[in-house]
């Protein structure tokens, strides 16, 4: 029985690193598209850039916890939209932090990164949950019971 234990703390640890490189990849990708989309976010070298994405998982590991719950009702009033407005937050001042080679011109710009970021947290995510409920599916044979499709 303990050997069957020591496997699940290693897949902890693995999708502990896994998330790392997923919310670094993602929002490296985010910045990149921003970037190609407007003027007002431009990096000059691939070290500043990758420097930034990392600054931003730091940030998001340090400060965002802080800041979502002192914006709680706020971003309940807004229904979630308001996690954009700190997310922008954090590339902005991410942004700021780093002396020369990233050129975040305003805020605006920032929240547009920080929206295209989001889209493609959310298309992940979305991908990722029909994969598993499909998986699911095929390996029990069985149909989940949240998947309701009757009209109560």
């Amino acid at each position: 029985m303990e050997e069957n234990n020591k496997p699940s703390k290693v897949k902890h640890t693995k999708r502990l690193e896994l998330n790392f490189w997923k919310s670094c990849t993602l929002n490296a990708l985010g910045l990149l598209i921003a970037s190609l989309t407007t003027s007002s976010i431009s990096f000059s070298n691939i070290f500043y850039f990758l420097a930034l994405v990392v600054m931003i998982w730091f940030m998001n590991w340090i400060l965002k916890p802080i800041l979502v719950l002192f914006a709680l009702p706020f971003i309940i009033f807004t229904m979630g939209i308001g996690i954009l407005f700190i997310n922008a937050l954090i590339i902005y001042v991410s942004a700021s932090l780093i002396p020369e080679g990233i050129e975040v011109a305003s805020y605006w710009s920032a929240l547009w990164a920080s929206f295209l970021v989001s889209v493609l947290w959310w298309s992940v995510e979305m991908f990722r949950s029909e994969r598993i409920v499909v998986f699911k599916e095929r390996v029990s044979g069985v149909k989940d019971n949240n998947d309701n499709d009757s009209d109560v």
